[in-house]
C-alpha cells in the first residue's frame, strides 16, 4: 500500500528530470499502450476528470506510455461498458476510483495504491483533499487530480517501494512540487520512465493494440 499526501512545508528548489520529448514518428512507433478504467464515486465533475486525464496522459506520454482512458459508468444499466471497464489485467489495464474523502487515513491523503507482491491494478484518489489544496496553493484541482492519477499509476507500474526523494513520485508533495505541476514540470525521472515502459513492454505485445472510445 502506497500513500500520497501533501505537506505545507515549503521545499527547496528541485530539479525534475523527465524523459526527453521525441518526434511524432518515434512516438507512434515506440509508445506502449496502457488502458485505465476510471470510476467516479465523488462529486467531481466529468469535465474536471477529463482535464485531469489530459494532465496525467501528458505526464505518462513523456514516460513512453499512451493512455487509453475508459470513463466508466456506475449504474447497472450500462453492463456492457461496465464489463469492459472491470476487465483489469496487470499491467496493461489498471483501475482508478475517485472517492469523496479518505477514511481511516490522514485527511491530507490524496491517493492510495494497493499492491501485493509488488503488483496491483487498483488505486483510489480522494477529491476533498485535492479540492482543499486550491484554497492554500491556488493550483487548479484538475491539475492536482491529473498528477495524482499519474503518481498512483506510477506506483502500480513501478511496484513496491517506488517513492522517490524528489519529483512526481515523492511521498509528500510540497508547495514547490505543486507549483511545478502547474507549469507541467513535475515528471517521472528518466530512470522511472525506463522502468515503467520496460515493465509494460515486456507484458504487452506491440502488435495487439486495441483502441476503445472513451466517450470524451
Amino acid at each position: 500500500m502506497q500513500l500520497l499526501t501533501f505537506t505545507g512545508v515549503l521545499g527547496l528548489a528541485l530539479v525534475f528530470v523527465a524523459a526527453s520529448p521525441v518526434s511524432a514518428a518515434s512516438k507512434q512507433r515506440d509508445l506502449v499502450q496502457l488502458r485505465v478504467s476510471v470510476f467516479n464515486s465523488s462529486p467531481v465533475l466529468p469535465s474536471t476528470i477529463e482535464a485531469g486525464e489530459t494532465e496525467a496522459g501528458r505526464v505518462l506520454m513523456y514516460a513512453g506510455i499512451e493512455v487509453i482512458w475508459l470513463n466508466c459508468p456506475q449504474d447497472a444499466p450500462n453492463e456492457v461498458s461496465r464489463g469492459l471497464c472491470s476487465a483489469v489485467s496487470f499491467p496493461s489495464h489498471l483501475s482508478l476510483q475517485l472517492l469523496r474523502s479518505p477514511r481511516g487515513l490522514r485527511t491530507s491523503t490524496v491517493g492510495i495504491s494497493f499492491l501485493e507482491h509488488g503488483e496491483g491494478c487498483y488505486a483510489d484518489l480522494f477529491y476533498e483533499p485535492i479540492l482543499n489544496l486550491q484554497v492554500t496553493t491556488h493550483v487548479d484541482p484538475s491539475v492536482v487530480l491529473g498528477y495524482a492519477m499519474a503518481h498512483e499509476l506510477g506506483h502500480l507500474l513501478l511496484g513496491a517501494n517506488s517513492h522517490s526523494p524528489s519529483g512526481l513520485m515523492r511521498a509528500h508533495w510540497t508547495r514547490t512540487d505543486l507549483a511545478n505541476a502547474s507549469k507541467g514540470k513535475l515528471q517521472f525521472s528518466r530512470q522511472e520512465s525506463f522502468r515503467i515502459m520496460n515493465r509494460l513492454a515486456a507484458r504487452v505485445p506491440r502488435d495487439s493494440k486495441t483502441y476503445v472510445s472513451t466517450g470524451n
